[in-house]
């Protein structure tokens, strides 16, 4: 069962601006290697930020990138996974920036209300809010491949293989990041969130899911 607040699709109508559409390179097509993928990088970006504008931000970000990088992309023997790579690591970024942001601009203010920061409903009730927010917070505080093989594990519940060829290494050192990252994670919101203890297990889902 899907993390709460994370099951929803992202129903954006976005345009993306300044689209590298003056590509030369002869081993880097935009259109056979990005233009399709573009969908998926919003649905990524947006299932880590949840907020429009900065899900809007973080792929242009992303695309920024993979446009600097495009002789890498061009050239990996997987560069969908690579591009997919690209978007979680700036959607992250993202995530890492607005929780500065908000614990210095609000520090007194309550986790879901700091998180949900224009943010639209995702859940039905508060209780599902509450959840993500407190996930995403913990989420955002790992060191960025375990945050990446997490995300990708309890948000979008990829398969290790999956992973291993989104972070382009092995499953035994994806299993090594998600190990490690959901027992920090257990760690930060038993200490931050002692409230939420027996609510969630330790890879941030609802206890039961």
């Amino acid at each position: 069962m899907p993390v709460p607040g994370f099951d929803l699709p992202a129903p954006l109508n976005y345009i993306v601006r300044d689209r590298a559409d003056a590509v030369e390179n002869p081993g880097f097509d935009y259109d056979v290697l990005v233009k399709p993928m573009e969908p998926r990088m919003m649905r990524a970006i947006w299932r880590i930020v949840r907020q429009r504008e900065a899900a809007e931000d973080a792929l242009q970000d992303a695309l920024a990138i993979i446009w600097k990088k495009r002789d890498a992309v061009a050239r990996h023997p997987n560069p969908q996974a690579l591009i997919l790579r690209i978007s979680v690591s700036t959607a992250i970024d993202s995530l890492r920036r607005r929780m500065r942001r908000l614990r210095h601009e609000t520090p007194g203010l309550p986790d879901d209300e700091r998180a949900g920061d224009g943010a639209p409903p995702v859940t039905a009730g508060a209780e599902g809010r509450d959840v993500r927010a407190a996930v995403l917070e913990a989420i955002s505080r790992l060191p960025k491949r375990q945050a990446t093989a997490v995300l990708l594990h309890i948000v979008e519940e990829q398969p290790y293989e999956a992973i291993a060829r989104v972070m382009d290494c092995s499953e035994t050192t994806v299993r090594v990041h998600v190990l490690r990252g959901r027992a920090k994670l257990a760690r930060r919101l038993a200490h931050d969130r002692p409230d939420l203890v027996g609510r969630i297990d330790h890879g941030g889902k609802e206890s039961g899911s």
